[in-house]
């Protein structure tokens, strides 16, 4: 994408058409005061931009209509913009059309058709730039950040007071959040990021759905195949107290199923079963008590193994304490043997003890003593963790058996209670239907369908392992510093040729600071650490033209326009300068010369995919600069005709 023309409409509807070159250097050289500046506020405002930065003046007492006119890969383009009303600052109105071979529209053709969300939308779009969001780190209260043109915008201007700034490398880093927009987009633009960034983390996202759902749906298949298990094992309880089944033990769910349904299907339970039902009920009964009676017991091992991991606990800190007391003795390099005579008297008033001091033998055999001690300590916590494990699967397994002998005996006693008057074969009807819709009200989950739903939920996760570890930030930061020192090196090269201070070291992009680093002998030199303002404009115009080489070079998604407002202005001191255009110091015009031969190597180099545009007041007498202006505002003119300007103060 780069710039064909910029057309201004006055308000009587004339028309003034300013044409550019595209993959070439076009500079805009002039006097003071005729609106060079200008042309960088137009062209971000056809590039989207919400607020309108002219300067008021001339411009905007006579200015309807802002335009531009750009060339893509696939046509053209052109993007106008009404000044804001009376008293406004911004506006989204635009107007957007494309072409194949188009020209600067009439008056009378302008019309808003879009707004400047469209317009970043559309021209981002068709200068290749992909879904992508940048996603703050966790906890951060940031917002996503999605790069559009706007943000593209931000690389490719440079203003007359922001070129010369030693505290800002790039265009309106300056303003509220937008030092951090550019920390989070830049990476983006330098294809540090994949390509389907913005949909790997969309499947990042519904993987995470998947998980959880997957995590959810096997949860409550558990609990229901948990459930399923406790109450069939009630309901063959209760059919075994009921004589409608033979043995006391439970077999496998399918073989328990298939008897349930024979017994309730067979026809009327015997009547010789019935004396049997009540010493079968005492038994289950019993059975019930003996396994409250062995929770109760395992109960009491869990709170003694407990408080000995507390008591244990607290006695490994004493020996910690005591050991580390008795430690201090490996520092004097006494031997453990040494069998020195025991005192008997105070060493400061010399009474006699009732008890020696120890010798250091039996200092060191206490320490060997204590440090046995505890390493004895820490052994058994492995197995006491252990036993705790074994009995709370234990006790466990005996509550779900409480469960489902209390639901039997609950179960035996509504049965009985219900049928008490009623006649044997209607008893026994009763209890066959009670058992049928008891096995009818059992949850369908199996161990089978458990198995399926954690298979399922293992390639979830592994899924969203994968583009965990595809979106990885590691590897990001990565791509980022490879593709910083290839811009290191155009930057070092070019500081030589400009003759910039502390050239000869490495010079590189610093994006953590948004600053350009030279890399000194006493350390690193940030921008702002760097005196004089020839330096700063030569580190702002060598960062920028770095950043584009590699955006063309890498095909990224950036317009290929650099636009620079007044890059010479450290060497244009005076008004005789600026109105001729050549400075009269030799010194200054041949750094001048420098600055604008780099521009056009580059561009050349480069060409036809780059277009500088340099708004100066520089003129210089070369053939090569002569053939690279491609406006020259003097002898009365500039951006805005005096016709217009007299035409409004009419």
């Amino acid at each position: 994408m780069q710039l064909l023309a910029i057309i201004l409409y006055s308000k009587s509807g004339n028309r003034q058409v300013l044409d550019f070159t595209p993959g070439a250097l076009n500079v805009v050289t002039g006097e003071s005061k005729t609106g060079k500046s200008a042309l960088l506020e137009i062209v971000e405002s056809c590039l989207g931009r919400d607020a309108v930065q002219m300067p008021v003046g001339p411009i905007t007492s006579t200015v309807s209509w802002y335009a531009a006119l750009f060339q893509l890969d696939s046509g053209r383009v052109f993007v106008g913009r009404p000044a804001p009303k009376p008293g406004k600052a911004s506006t989204q109105q635009a107007m957007i059309v494309f072409g194949a071979d188009l020209e600067p529209l009439e008056y009378d053709e302008l019309e808003v058709n879009a707004d400047t969300n469209a317009v970043r939308e559309q021209l981002g779009r068709r200068i290749g730039i992909e879904e992508n969001l940048h996603e703050p780190p966790t906890g951060s209260s940031r917002q996503a950040v999605e790069a559009h043109i706007g943000h593209a915008a931000l690389l490719c201007l440079q203003r007359q007071s922001e070129i010369a700034d030693p505290g800002f490398l790039f265009h309106r880093q300056g303003e509220q959040f937008m030092a951090q927009t550019l920390k989070d987009t830049i990476p983006y633009f330098l294809g540090a990021v994949p390509r389907d960034q913005a949909l790997k983390r969309a499947q990042l996202a519904a993987a995470k759905r998947d998980v959880r759902s997957a995590d959810t749906a096997r949860q409550q298949a558990l609990q229901a195949s948990q459930t399923a298990e406790a109450g069939l094992a009630s309901v063959w309880r209760e059919a075994f107290t009921l004589g409608m089944v033979q043995d006391e033990q439970q077999p496998d769910r399918d073989t328990a199923l298939s008897l349930l349904y024979q017994a309730v299907n067979a026809g009327p339970v015997p009547a010789e079963a019935d004396p049997e039902t009540a010493t079968r009920r005492n038994a289950l009964t019993m059975q019930r008590d003996d396994l409250r009676t062995r929770l109760k017991a395992i109960t009491t091992d869990r709170e003694t193994l407990l408080q000995q991991d507390t008591t244990a606990t607290d006695y490994a800190g004493a020996v910690r304490t005591q050991t580390a007391r008795l430690a201090s003795l490996n520092l004097l390099d006494v031997p453990p043997d040494t069998d020195a005579p025991t005192s008997t008297a105070c060493a400061l008033c010399g009474s006699p003890l009732h008890e020696p001091d120890p010798t250091a033998a039996e200092l060191h055999a206490s320490l060997a003593r204590l440090t046995v001690q505890l390493e004895d300590v820490e052994a058994a916590r492995p197995a006491r963790r252990a036993a705790l494990t074994t009995l709370d699967e234990q006790a466990d397994v005996l509550r779900a058996q409480i469960r489902a002998t209390d639901r039997a005996l609950q179960a035996l006693a509504s049965t009985f209670a219900a049928t008490e008057r009623l006649s044997d074969t209607s008893r026994h009807d009763f209890m066959r239907g009670r058992i049928h819709a008891s096995l009818a009200a059992l949850p369908s989950s199996t161990d089978t369908e458990v198995a399926r739903l954690r298979g399922l939920l293992a390639v979830a996760q592994a899924r969203v392992d994968a583009l965990t570890a595809e979106l990885d930030p590691t590897e990001e930061r990565e791509q980022l510093t490879s593709r910083l020192v290839a811009i290191s090196q155009d930057m070092t090269e070019w500081a030589d040729r400009l003759q910039l201070e502390h050239s000869g070291q490495n010079v590189r992009l610093d994006l953590s600071r948004l600053t350009v680093v030279t890399d000194t002998e006493q350390g690193p030199a940030p921008l702002f650490r760097i005196g004089s303002g020839e330096n700063w404009i030569g580190y702002h115009v060598i960062a920028h033209l770095a950043l584009h080489r590699y955006f063309t070079r890498q095909h990224r998604p950036v317009p290929r326009i650099l636009m620079l407002d007044q890059p010479t202005q450290v060497w244009y001191r005076s008004e005789v300068d600026q109105a001729s255009g050549a400075p009269e110091d030799d010194t200054d015009r041949a750094a001048v010369t420098r600055l604008f031969r780099l521009l056009y190597d580059v561009v050349h180099e480069l060409a036809p995919d780059l277009q500088i545009i340099v708004s100066d007041h520089a003129n210089l007498d070369e053939p090569w600069f002569q053939d690279s202006v491609s406006h020259n505002w003097r002898g009365g003119r500039k951006l805005i005709p005096q016709t217009w300007i007299d035409e409004a103060a009419h």
